[in-house]
């Protein structure tokens, strides 16, 4: 018994867990960004369009939000559903015109009076 238990060497390396390629993540991711490039649809739509799972687009989206390379530029009946769905686009000109806020080094009330 001169193998030490509970050491980080003695732990199995390999896991047996399916992680997917990155190349296929980022093929999925630019075949999402593709589609709102051209095109304003829904996630359900990309999905049947692309062949891409419908969870892993509302992922993208989230991500592509964070990034500012979509937006949702309307809120209205999807046609498949019938329920409210957003309606995304990565056409800048699409997106709504949002005013940059810029900081202030002055108070309000400094600068009335």
């Amino acid at each position: 018994m001169d193998e030490k238990r509970g050491t980080p060497e003695s732990a199995p390396q390999d896991t047996g867990a399916k992680v997917s390629n990155l190349s296929e993540i980022t093929k999925d991711s630019l075949k999402v960004l593709e589609y709102f490039r051209y095109t304003t649809g829904t996630t359900l739509d990309c999905a049947k369009a692309t062949g891409v799972l419908r969870n892993s687009i509302t992922w993208y989206v989230a991500e592509f939000e964070k990034l500012r390379l979509l937006q949702a530029v309307c809120v209205k009946p999807d046609v498949q559903t019938g329920f409210k769905a957003k309606h995304y686009s990565a056409d800048p000109s699409q997106w709504a015109r949002v005013p940059a806020s810029e900081l202030s080094l002055f108070q309000e009330s400094e600068m009335k009076g």
